[in-house]
């Protein structure tokens, strides 16, 4: 393992996202940590236990280049909250964030600056609970409130994944937003000294997703790969988020 392998530019974010049910990696008893392994086998289902996997494996698969190593050989350690980062990485090198909902998963990785993504399969149930609205602001649980059906739930996600995006960004958990500030009006906040920006995310068809990272959003460009069936990556489509 070296620093030779693939760096995103400043500003630049590589997103990548894929379909679970069409991934495929080789031998994922081998790519696994023993504790990675250890959570697969408490999951209930059969199919949970498999969509965690190969999210699991493509993690690793992506990040292997990035650390220029086999993906077996990429090795996490953990914050104190439990944010992931890459053993042998300096502070300001490669940064990552996972989230996989439903059958889908996505990644983001960048170099020089923390990034959280989170993605939700919308589900018409959850926007009828209340008990999740406790970490939201006013404003936000009166127009939940205040939506129906589809509508309901479709905020409720955007607004959940928003929040989570920028939690899993700074490293806190779900309560670690002072004062559960409004995150639909704006996009950029200031936290303990450093901006953050949050970035809502079309990504697929009944799927909520966000994005956050550190700094002012007006220099970033997202790289987007997009797996397809044979886990094979297509050319990134650039743009230039703002």
């Amino acid at each position: 393992m070296n620093g030779n392998g693939l760096r995103p530019d400043a500003g630049e974010i590589h997103l990548y996202y894929a379909d679970l049910r069409y991934y495929r990696c080789k031998k994922p008893e081998i790519l696994l940590s023993p504790d990675e392994a250890a959570r697969a086998d408490r999951y209930r289902f059969e199919a949970d236990t498999l969509r965690y996997v190969r999210a699991r494996c493509l993690l690793r698969e992506v990040l292997s280049v990035y650390q220029n190593c086999t993906p077996e050989e990429v090795i996490f350690e953990y914050s104190k909250r439990g944010k992931p980062f890459l053993k042998g990485e300096p502070s300001r090198g490669v940064q990552f964030n996972l989230s996989h909902s439903g059958d889908m998963a996505a990644l983001a990785v960048s170099c020089g600056r923390s990034v959280g993504i989170d993605i939700e399969k919308v589900r018409n149930d959850r926007g009828e609970s209340d008990s999740p609205l406790r970490f939201f602001s006013e404003a936000e649980s009166a127009a939940i409130r205040n939506s129906r059906g589809r509508a309901k739930a479709e905020l409720f996600f955007r607004i959940w994944t928003r929040k989570e995006a920028l939690l899993k960004a700074t490293g806190e958990g779900i309560g670690g937003l002072p004062g559960s500030p409004d995150i639909l009006k704006k996009d950029e906040f200031s936290l303990n000294g450093t901006v953050w920006h949050v970035y809502d995310l079309n990504i697929s068809p009944g799927y909520r997703a966000a994005l956050a990272t550190e700094g002012s959003g007006s220099m970033v460009r997202i790289e987007r790969f997009l797996l397809d069936r044979s886990g094979t990556a297509f050319p990134p489509d650039r743009e230039r988020m703002r």
